[in-house]
């Protein structure tokens, strides 16, 4: 994550996608991950694991996924939420900050500052 200063808001931040292979599905975003590495394999081999696996998202996560775009910043992908699904994403940015604070722990997007005004 860009190291964010004191005064930064983080609702002007830009999220941006690392993990780049996923689907669409009957209307849900699949992350797809490919496991190739040597210890994969070896632990694949061992515990009779697929090559492929992949994480299904819900609704509210999938379109969140489709929003990142590199253009919109938190708060447009909250207004926008709040535009689609109304009442059912409420509280909309505390959720949303969570769940994008766990897609970059897990490396699967990075943020950009944006400009703060």
């Amino acid at each position: 994550m860009a190291k964010q200063k004191k005064d930064d808001n983080f609702l002007l931040y830009i999220p941006r996608k690392k993990h780049l292979t996923f689907e669409k599905r009957d209307g849900k975003i699949y992350l797809i991950f490919y496991h190739n590495k040597p210890i994969e394999k070896f632990l694949r081999w061992l515990v009779k694991k697929p090559a492929v696996s992949d994480i299904e998202l819900d609704g509210l996560g999938s379109r969140v996924w489709e929003l990142i775009d590199g253009e919109n910043t938190v708060y447009d992908i909250g207004q926008k939420l709040l535009e689609e699904f109304g009442k059912e994403a409420e509280p909309v940015y505390e959720r949303l900050i969570m769940y994008l604070r766990y897609l970059n722990r897990r490396g699967w997007i990075a943020f950009e500052r944006g400009k703060q005004e």
